[in-house]
């Protein structure tokens, strides 16, 4: 097996600008060099200043170097049956298939990332950047951000690697995906302008029909599980049908989830119907018994009756009831998690007041359950829930009015730090439902790092 290990410099700061503007390329088999190639390449456009200072590359050292189309036949024939390496591999092998997709061929090649495999073949270091890993390998670093000598480092990292445990590096390598498994009609470039970030992702089928909704912090991630997906017979009959890819990024994983709950309700996708961790099939009920005491119990949802909280599964409805339960000092009889004809367990052990047998009021008791059901309204407050944006400049907000979910929305953070209020311009209204209050409650309760705004 052969590696060619690759390092690229690129003329922009930011992925819309990145055009190859040196490349070098290291053949590797594991132990020794093989061959080498290196060049600077003419962008036919300017370096951007902050790229020239942080690599020392400037417009004059490009005057006279080839086109990429010049090379680009050299580095395939270079590269022909080696698995692409680079530090932080996402981001050399992107720019390469980029520049080839200017040019109208498919660059593909299983690859491996030096960075990935060294935090877990060499645990423990604070830094894995090149610059630092290589420094705590004893491995030396010159010029860093030159091509030439970020792929020797690179190749001398590697070497460490395979010695390590030639074996392991194989579970590092990422395959191509197969496209004799997938849908003729399916473009791979509809995959390809994922981005890996939050948001939700939709297949459609031949005949242009939804047949699938999704939501992830790594949508990439996830879509690509999907079409590499062998578990079951379900995700084989779907990998087959998904014709094309839609996404749609949010930032907030909170509207993602929103937005995916949305979006399931009113189109009814056909592989969607049967996920149980998007269908809110229980629910948490009030009813009073004979003796004046509220009683909560969880059990399916029939739509005859309204529930106070609904919930994916009966397991994480009673596990939630649980922690309440503790919370709000209820007794487990009375939220019946506990069977018995006298007190309920929680009494023998103090952390019970009795309501199970009498010996605390009904009146008292009625009013925790009522401070739960307040709490799981959010005590009727309004406030916004504030969360990263689809970009670094923009925050994300979910609406909260009097307890009940009204919209999501984006917006310049500079413009929320001036007026809380400016959100109204830019809300995005929605319909409440009990489904929706629950996603918005459980995510508060998990995602410590939502904002809270009140208004």
């Amino acid at each position: 097996m052969k590696f060619a290990i690759v390092d690229i410099e690129t003329t922009g700061d930011r992925p819309v600008n990145f055009k190859v503007m040196e490349i070098a390329v290291i053949i590797h088999d594991g132990i020794n060099e093989l061959e080498s190639y290196s060049t600077f390449v003419d962008p036919q456009e300017k370096v951007n200043p902050f790229v020239s200072r942080l690599t020392g590359i400037t417009d004059n050292h490009l005057v006279g170097a080839p086109k990429f189309f010049e090379i680009a036949k050299k580095i395939i024939e270079l590269t022909k049956d080696t698995i692409f390496v680079a530090h932080n591999v996402s981001f050399d092998y992107g720019v390469l298939r980029t520049e080839y997709k200017r040019l109208g061929y498919d660059f593909r090649m299983d690859h491996l990332c030096t960075v990935q495999t060294a935090r877990i073949l060499f645990p423990g270091y604070k830094s894995y950047g090149l610059k630092n890993i290589t420094k705590e390998l004893g491995i030396t670093l010159t010029n860093h951000h030159r091509a030439i000598d970020d792929t020797k480092a690179t190749a001398l990292l590697f070497k460490l690697l395979f010695e390590r445990d030639k074996n392991d590096l194989q579970t590092f390598i990422k395959k191509e995906i197969d496209t004799k498994l997938l849908n003729p009609k399916l473009k791979l470039e509809d995959f390809d302008d994922i981005p890996n970030k939050t948001g939700i992702y939709k297949f459609y089928n031949e005949e242009k029909s939804l047949i699938y909704i999704g939501k992830s912090v790594h949508i990439k991630k996830r879509v690509e599980q999907h079409l590499r997906n062998i578990k079951n017979q379900k995700s084989l009959e779907m990998r087959v049908a998904i014709a094309s890819i839609e996404h749609e990024l949010t930032g907030s994983e909170l509207i993602a989830l929103l937005k995916e709950s949305e979006e399931i309700k009113s189109n009814q996708p056909p592989f969607n119907r049967s996920q149980k961790n998007v269908n809110f099939n229980y629910g948490l009920y009030l009813h009073q018994d004979q003796n004046g005491y509220m009683n909560l119990h969880v059990k399916k949802n029939s739509g005859s009756e309204q529930a106070i909280a609904t919930f994916t599964s009966l397991q994480s409805a009673k596990n939630q009831l649980e922690y309440w339960l503790t919370e709000f000092n209820l007794c487990q009889k009375l939220c019946h998690l506990y069977d018995s004809k006298s007190a309920c367990f929680n009494y023998s052990i103090k952390k019970c007041n009795g309501a199970c047998i009498g010996e605390e009021i009904a009146e008292n008791y009625n009013t925790k359950v009522q401070q739960l059901i307040e709490r799981i309204n959010f005590n009727a407050e309004s406030f916004l829930i504030v969360d990263k944006g689809r970009n670094s400049k923009e925050s994300s907000f979910v609406w909260m009015e009097k307890g009940q979910y009204k919209g999501y929305g984006f917006l310049f953070r500079y413009l929320l730090k001036r007026d809380p209020t400016s959100f109204k311009k830019f809300i995005i209204p929605q319909t409440t439902n009990r489904d929706f209050q629950s996603i918005i409650r459980m995510q508060l309760e998990r995602d410590k790092k939502l904002e809270l705004i009140k208004l």
